[in-house]
């Protein structure tokens, strides 16, 4: 395998430094507009397999000029103030001079691009999968506190928690480890956090150093693996400046936030670099929130919000919802030649006095940090040969570290009853270790193949401190440090491959497959110990030896198949069918301490299998000049999902703890479920005496069955509407937005879901609410050197009470937003 790696890399080198002799050709991009005027200042960036490699921005005349360029194929994304972006293939064929003519069609709608559905960089007419983008001006208009926010306003989506950090993402009625988040294509996921009560933390991204986010609705377990079981996010980070043909150029910017609902400030300092072998970004962040107020204060939220103690207080602000933090990013990237450069970064966040939104009270939890570390290397080279377009190999370290904390009080009643006090601090350690090899092929002109490898370890350790006593002041108190999960990790190996054909212009298809092995190991680790239970319970349980160590093992092989097929120069019809899957984690496999329903313990279940699911999506998109839709029906099949439920033994007896009688809990395989439903959304401008007129929006409407309880599935929002209208003038220097989101009342629901608040159920149907958002800007640019923007905002505009669904803290209320981007380029 050693000789075969030197081999390798010793062919790279080779092709490397043979495209680096190759010659030199100028390319000249053409740009008018539909009545033939040339369109000055358009930016043209040219990509090589998905890579950003060069940019020029059209003269006086409409050209767009860049130098030496190798002989390849390339794709040209175009974009003018006033007019849609668009994208163009353009080949190099060894021509001295090569010219490409573009016409941009006046309007909004652009031709979205994404790189995550497919791996590399393709149009959202060339997938199958359903795909929203936000680029960083869409996530400046939208005014959002944390990424967690933009959930709220796209299609099949929706939002989990509330504050400044704990926001995460629900797909298609999924969320927590059942959707993989990804950080320029590497894993924010890991092991050990709980799927049940917890999930992946999307404030460990600084929002001001978002790009672009994308969002694939469906299966991605072929591209991505383990989690992508509902959905992928993939955070698209601000990278360096494109390689500049003479001299080095320094640019700087700076992004502040402010929003009145939480007195909460955010604020990002670039500093950026580039010459024809370097280039580099450097920047810091600082944010902090305050606890927020939910709409009409004064009211009565104690029934609508099951809140009670404090939590809210009487001006309507909710306690125990405030953040603190920062981050701090460098990226250095060498252009080692025309097409091959070297990326290192490191991302340092830091986040602390994260509360956990109205969880005070007799309960309170909080998390004082919560902390990520990142290192990671790339390497790319594209235009190997006329087969291999691309190879890219990365590799990244990340440590993940937080401290939860909750607080148990119950007051003393003397001299009856002493009181309770007992505080837990939890503190796991999770690092990561991956990599992630990448081939393009271009076999022949209507095939493109996709394959590579990838690689994955968590390492977690943990230690788990409680103080137990009557009061806070008590002079006598237990102190006991234990470990609700072993030392253990979690590794990964998998192989991949997506393949693409075109059969004609019309048609083409595409299919994968992926194979992935998975090793869980747990060593003795010193403070973790089973309860007391008698020998048969423990053998049934299958927890015989968690304390002594264990190695679980299990693979999974999955596939999707699917088609495009363009009806006409309107139409287009896809459909695709995969297979998904989730393996269960350290926490599901291993953890065993007090649960978190009262006088309960739950125990770690080494025997279970991976969640998978067979998903299925219809598509058919419109598009012309002066409008844009799409409509998708989607029906997806889920078995062996995982839940905690009471444990019984062979006999059906319920298992207790010997002594405190405290019931046992088991994560166990036994639920199985179908989601289906369909997903809308369109973008029709039109143009009126200032400018351009907008409506917009999307619809999307879920239908959930636990088919093994033959009842309805909970946590899912049954129809979700977002409808708006916006405005810019010709110049795109103006904006305006308006936009209203609908849910409606979910009464379709489990009865234990629907039973009472005093008997553990949510005491009647999940209100539906409507809210409406106001906002608007203004663009700035000279020279498109200089860039100032500045956003205005209303979110929530009348101030409405409510929360949003299967949430159980109240959303924010009315809040005015301002943001400012200054740039120099």
């Amino acid at each position: 395998m050693y000789k075969g790696l030197k081999l390798f890399f010793l062919v790279l080198c080779l092709s490397m430094a043979a495209v680096s002799q190759a010659p030199r050709q100028r390319l000249e991009i053409h740009i008018k507009d539909t009545n033939g005027m040339a369109i000055p200042g358009a930016e043209v960036t040219l990509t090589l397999g998905g890579v950003g490699m060069r940019s020029a921005v059209s003269n006086d005349a409409g050209v767009a000029v860049i130098d030496n360029v190798a002989d390849t194929d390339y794709r040209a994304s175009v974009s003018a103030k006033g007019f849609a972006d668009t994208i163009r293939d353009v080949s190099v064929n060894g021509s001295l001079l090569v010219t490409l003519d573009v016409v941009l069609s006046p309007g909004e709608i652009a031709e979205t691009v994404n790189v995550t559905a497919e791996r590399r960089q393709v149009s959202s007419e060339e997938t199958t999968a359903p795909v929203s983008v936000l680029d960083r001006e869409q996530i400046d208009r939208k005014a959002v506190n944390t990424i967690g926010d933009v959930f709220r306003s796209l299609p099949g989506t929706s939002s989990v928690n509330e504050g400044g950090f704990q926001v995460r993402p629900r797909i298609r009625g999924f969320d927590s480890n059942r959707v993989l988040v990804l950080v320029d294509g590497e894993r924010l996921n890991n092991s050990r956090t709980a799927t049940a009560q917890s999930g992946v933390e999307l404030g460990l991204v600084d929002t001001g150093s978002v790009e672009s986010i994308e969002v694939v609705r469906g299966s991605g377990s072929v591209l991505y693996g383990t989690d992508a079981m509902a959905g992928t996010v993939n955070i698209i980070t601000r990278d360096t400046p494109l390689r500049r043909d003479a001299g080095f150029h320094f640019g700087a910017d700076l992004d502040t936030f402010y929003s009145s609902n939480e007195n909460g400030r955010r604020g990002t300092a670039s500093v950026t670099g580039a010459s024809k072998y370097f280039a580099f970004r450097v920047s810091q962040s600082l944010e902090r929130f305050g606890n927020y107020k939910t709409g009409r204060p004064g009211t009565v939220f104690l029934n609508d919000f099951r809140t009670a103690g404090g939590a809210i207080t009487n001006d309507g602000e909710v306690q125990n919802s405030q953040t603190h933090g920062g981050n701090t990013r460098a990226i250095g990237r060498f252009f080692v030649n025309d097409k091959s450069s070297l990326k290192f970064s490191y991302d340092r966040r830091r986040e602390s006095n994260i509360g956990s939104a109205g969880l005070v009270g007799t309960f309170t939890g909080f998390f004082p940090f919560s902390d990520r570390d990142k290192f990671s290397g790339r390497y790319d080279t594209v235009a190997i040969n006329k087969y291999l377009q691309r190879v890219s190999v990365s590799g990244f370290y990340q440590k993940q570290q937080r401290d939860f904390t909750n607080i148990l009080t119950v007051p003393p009643v003397l001299p009856f009853f002493p009181g309770i006090y007992q505080r837990s601090e939890t503190i796991t350690n999770t690092r990561t270790t991956g990599f992630d090899v990448q081939t393009d092929w271009l076999l022949g002109k209507r095939n493109n193949l996709i394959a590579g490898a990838s690689y994955f370890r968590d390492n977690n350790n943990d230690r788990r401190t409680v103080i137990s006593a009557s009061t806070p002041t008590s002079a006598t108190q237990r102190i006991t440090n234990t470990k609700s999960v072993p030392d253990a990790h979690l590794a990964n190996i998998a192989a991949f491959a997506q393949d693409e054909f075109r059969v004609n212009n019309r048609l083409m298809l595409t299919g994968g497959f992926r194979f992935d092995n998975f090793k869980t190991v747990s060593a003795p680790t010193t403070g973790f110990a089973l309860p007391n239970l008698t020998p048969s319970q423990v053998a049934f349980l299958g927890i015989g030896g968690l304390a002594s160590g264990m190695n679980v093992t299990n693979n999974a092989v999955t596939g999707d198949a699917g088609a495009i097929y363009k009806i006409d120069r309107h139409f287009t019809l896809s459909g695709r069918v995969g297979r998904s899957f989730r393996t269960p984690n350290i926490f599901e496999l291993f953890f065993s301490d007090s649960g978190s329903i009262a006088n309960s313990f739950q125990v770690g279940n080494s025997r279970l299998k991976p969640e998978t699911g067979t998903n299925v999506d219809t598509s058919l998109k419109f598009k012309s000049e002066h409008f844009v839709g799409s409509f998708t029906f989607f029906h997806n099949s889920y078995k062996n999902l995982l839940a905690t439920v009471p444990a019984a033994d062979a006999a059906g007896t319920p298992i207790f703890i010997t002594g405190s009688g405290a019931r046992v809990y088991q994560t166990q395989n036994i639920d199985r479920a179908t989601i289906q439903g369909f997903e809308g959304e369109f973008e029709a401008p039109f143009k009126i005496h200032l400018g351009y007129l907008t409506p917009n929006g999307n619809v999307s409407y879920l239908r959930g069955d636990d088919t093994a309880k033959h009842e309805p599935l909970n946590f899912i929002s049954p129809l979700r509407t977002n409808v708006g209208v916006r405005w810019n003038n010709f110049g795109k220097a103006y904006f305006f937005d308006y936009n209203v989101r609908i849910a409606t009342t979910q009464r379709r629901l489990s009865n234990s879901f629907l039973a009472p608040v005093n008997q553990g159920g949510n005491g009647g149907p999940e209100p539906g609410y409507v809210v409406h958002d106001m906002s608007g800007g203004y663009y700035f640019r000279k020279n498109d050197r200089y860039n100032f923007s500045i956003n205005l905002g209303v979110s929530n505009l009348f101030n409405r009470a409510y929360s949003e669904q299967f949430t159980f803290a109240p959303a924010r209320g009315r809040s005015f937003t301002i943001g400012t981007t200054w740039q120099i380029k």
